[in-house]
């Protein structure tokens, strides 16, 4: 690797013998190195693709975002990699950089988007929360800036999507779109809130988790059909539950254009049974 140039004495900016540039992170890796030095590949701890990272020309964005900045990104990712156990995506550095240095700015210019559904990340994706709240901390730690309870829920979409699945932002977004309004319908048919700490809860959000991914994907499920006998049964025995899976159902077709299969409303009917009784 041939240094393109050094942001200070631990990060650079480097390229490979493939041509390809990588933000490379370690102890002396950019100390006293000028333009088309060897980067010693023992000194470089991390390294981050440099491509595909941001809707800014490269060479801009890493001209528009302070040293600091560059250094509390690695660090947050380097605790969300511990919190949620896994290695993130190369392309995460520099994309959260990059909103990690907006959010700073709107949030010294009084600026704040609030997101509406920070209860379903936490339940949803709780390993990717804690490390967002975490990353939420290190900022007010290491640059004295205390972001908003928003950034909790955007912080958390970037480790979902930096994982080895990648899923797209938009996709995780959508998830928690549907899964926040079909939670809404039980709540307002039934005239209560759930109550999100218990275990038939936690158990329909993985249900509908999967669902939606399936229909995101239009991926067809070939399910063994419940006998008739049985149908009739769970639709009189749990009748209210049923209208509302069905009404559940009706509404997912308006909005979005799916169709809800006979076995899926009456898995729904009973998740949404377990929920109240």
């Amino acid at each position: 690797m041939n240094l393109i140039k050094s942001f200070n004495n631990n990060i650079a900016l480097v390229e490979d013998a493939a041509g390809l540039e990588w933000v490379v992170i370690g102890t002396g890796v950019g100390f006293n190195r000028k333009k088309g030095d060897a980067i010693d590949d023992t000194l470089v701890t991390k390294k981050y693709s440099a491509a595909g990272s941001s809707t800014h020309p490269f060479s801009e964005l890493i001209d528009n975002i302070p040293v600091a900045v560059f250094e509390v990104a690695a660090a947050m990712i380097r605790k969300a990699e511990t919190i949620i156990g896994v290695q993130l995506s190369d392309h995460l550095f520099l994309a959260l950089a990059d909103h990690l240095n907006y959010a700073i700015q709107r949030t010294l210019d009084g600026i704040d988007y609030p997101h509406s559904h920070p209860w379903e990340l936490d339940r949803l994706y709780p390993k990717e929360h804690k490390a967002a709240k975490e990353a939420v901390r290190i900022v007010f730690d290491e640059l004295d800036v205390l972001l908003p309870k928003s950034e909790e829920s955007f912080l958390t979409y970037h480790f979902v999507n930096a994982q080895g699945q990648q899923r797209h932002m938009k996709e995780t977004v959508k998830m928690t779109e549907v899964i926040n309004r079909i939670v809404k319908i039980i709540e307002f048919d039934y005239e209560l809130q759930l109550n999100e700490e218990s275990f038939d809860y936690l158990r329909l959000l993985t249900h509908l988790r999967y669902f939606v991914l399936r229909q995101l994907h239009q991926e067809k499920v070939e399910y063994k059909q419940f006998d008739p006998e049985l149908i009739e049964l769970i639709q009189g025995t749990y009748k209210k539950a049923y209208q509302c899976a069905t009404k559940i159902g009706r509404i997912l077709h308006k909005q979005y254009g799916w169709e809800l299969s006979s076995n899926e409303e009456l898995y729904l009917t009973l998740h949404i049974w377990r929920l109240l009784y």
